[in-house]
């Protein structure tokens, strides 16, 4: 019987401290723990230095729904759960040395696994670098579409990497997949829940249920049912979903229960509603995201026929880390001299070509100014603004509606420019740069470059404006193409592309505080 047992009241519910404190040294001192990084059901996961001042992530068999610590042992609460408990440690030992055998840059090494304090522990590389979660929440750069099929392929290699060992993973959740920081790799953490085809031998974990709402498929829900590589494909297409949506998918439980009830299923599937992504890849997710597991892609092989032609073309390169904060200002201004002779087309070219219809002499295109006679529109900051830098102007001006017939076609001089800051004598490399969006309405947005990359933001929002934006509002996914709003141009082009095929209204998903949400603004255009 463990010490941590032998102090256990039959009835007691209570628990000092789960987590080891800062501090703590395990294995004769091999490691020591430097704090707490996350739980689950399975265990507790810390960040460590080991014997050589490495950082390392220490995780502990902690199956928290029936275990206690007692100073540093660990213990079932109860005796009677004693064999149940010791029976999880071996288990979760044997499937670390599993672990530690696979050797793939998608999968996390496991180096050492030991035994101590009455349970076990593993010791795996840290991985620098923001998880998906980061990057849905928006405290890490957003991906463009090229940039999520790139990482999807990348993932499919390592999880069929780890199903040809005879493994599942059993918890793949955006938190649960690091970008490296180094290398731009996506890497699958938290094996924790991992193991082999069920056997009755491993009944006692497999009653310890994994379960995340929204990414577990139904079966996960269901102790001892059959789990199998398919269960892994709905948590990667349940990821990904997410990803591209901004919305966490609603629960298979939910779906399950709405599907019996002859309600239907209430995920919108993918397909149809994304334009920046290929059809196939995300009737892919939609079929991998299936209820019942029969109707699921069965395997990785099986997911990459299914997109054909699309897994065959040339990878994408590595996802792209964080752009600096500071940039150049003759590379930004390079970067938009470059595009406007395109942004200049696409404003003058008649919506129809063949029978182009002059604007009323009250709409008159207006000439575009010369770069030197643009104003800049200042942002919130107070940024002390020189003539040099107001070469960081975006070339042409954007084409939109205000009160317009949609038989005409008009060119409506918008303000956009840039507010910047110089900080020492080399202005060239120490520009920080906002650029200023101003719709004809006085909605105003300005694109500000960050340690997690470009954010565009709303910077101001008159009472006249049909519109649920607020100030402060940061526009993360344009909702009709699921395009990111991750580039200085990205709001721009959008505009540009949408007005001139007819679209007054704009859907986005937005962060707002601590929260996302649908918001969207309306340019009024007359019948």
């Amino acid at each position: 019987m463990t010490s941590a047992a032998l102090k256990i009241d039959p009835v007691s519910v209570g628990s000092d401290a789960d987590e080891l404190l800062p501090g703590t040294r395990l294995l004769y001192g091999q490691f020591k723990i430097e704090s707490f990084l996350n739980s689950g059901g399975f265990g507790i996961v810390y960040s460590a230095r080991n014997s050589l001042d490495r950082q390392v992530v220490i995780k502990e068999c902690f199956p928290s729904s029936f275990c206690r610590r007692i100073d540093k042992a660990v213990g079932p609460r109860t005796r009677a759960r004693l064999d149940e408990f010791q029976s999880v440690v071996r288990l979760f030992v044997q499937e670390a040395h599993n672990l530690s055998r696979l050797d793939h840059p998608g999968v996390v090494k496991v180096h050492q696994v030991f035994e101590e304090n009455d349970t076990a522990y593993m010791a795996m590389d840290y991985i620098k670098g923001p998880d998906l979660l980061q990057t849905v929440e928006g405290s890490a750069r957003p991906l463009i579409a090229k940039e999520i099929i790139s990482l999807l392929d990348k993932i499919l290699d390592a999880i069929g990497y780890v199903h040809a060992q005879g493994l599942l993973h059993r918890d793949i959740s955006p938190d649960n997949i690091i970008l490296n920081e180094a290398t731009g790799q996506p890497v699958l953490i938290d094996f924790g829940a991992s193991r082999k085809e069920v056997t009755r031998k491993s009944r006692a974990v497999s009653g310890l249920r994994v379960v995340k709402d929204g990414y577990s498929p139904q079966e996960f829900y269901v102790s001892g049912s059959t789990q199998a590589p398919c269960s892994d494909l709905y948590a990667l297409a349940a990821t990904f979903y997410h990803l591209i949506t901004q919305e966490t998918p609603k629960t298979s439980q939910e779906r399950l229960s709405a599907i019996a009830g002859g309600e239907g299923d209430p995920l919108r599937p993918l397909a149809g509603r994304f334009k920046a992504y290929p059809p196939v890849f995300l009737q892919a997710i939609d079929k991998a995201m299936s209820i019942f597991p029969r109707d699921r892609l069965q395997s990785v092989d099986e997911w990459r026929a299914m997109l054909g032609n699309l897994a065959a073309q040339p990878k994408a390169a590595p996802i792209s880390q964080p752009r600096p904060s500071v940039q150049p200002a003759s590379a930004a201004y390079a970067t938009e001299a470059e595009a406007a002779p395109k942004a200049s087309e696409a404003v003058s070219t008649p919506r129809n070509p063949a029978a182009p219809l002059a604007a009323p002499e009250a709409s008159v295109a207006t000439p575009a100014p010369a770069l030197s006679q643009l104003v800049v529109v200042r942002g919130p900051r107070d940024f002390l603004v020189s003539s040099a830098a107001a070469i960081l102007l975006l070339s042409g001006l954007l084409s939109l509606p205000h009160g317009l017939g949609r038989n005409q076609a008009t060119v409506l001089p918008v303000a956009v420019g840039a507010d910047v800051a110089q900080t020492n004598e080399n202005p060239a490399s120490t520009l920080a740069v906002t650029n200023v969006l101003r719709l004809p309405s006085g909605l105003a947005f300005e694109t500000v470059e960050t340690a997690t990359g470009t954010q565009t933001i709303v910077s101001n929002v008159p009472a006249a404006v049909h519109t649920d934006l607020k100030s402060g509002d940061v526009l993360l996914v344009y909702t009709a193409s699921g395009e990111t709003l991750g580039t200085p141009t990205a709001l721009r082009e959008i505009l540009q592309r949408e007005f001139a095929n007819g679209v007054s209204t704009y859907s986005f998903v937005i962060r707002r505080g601590a929260s996302t949400m649908d918001a969207e603004f309306h340019l009024e255009v007359a019948d």
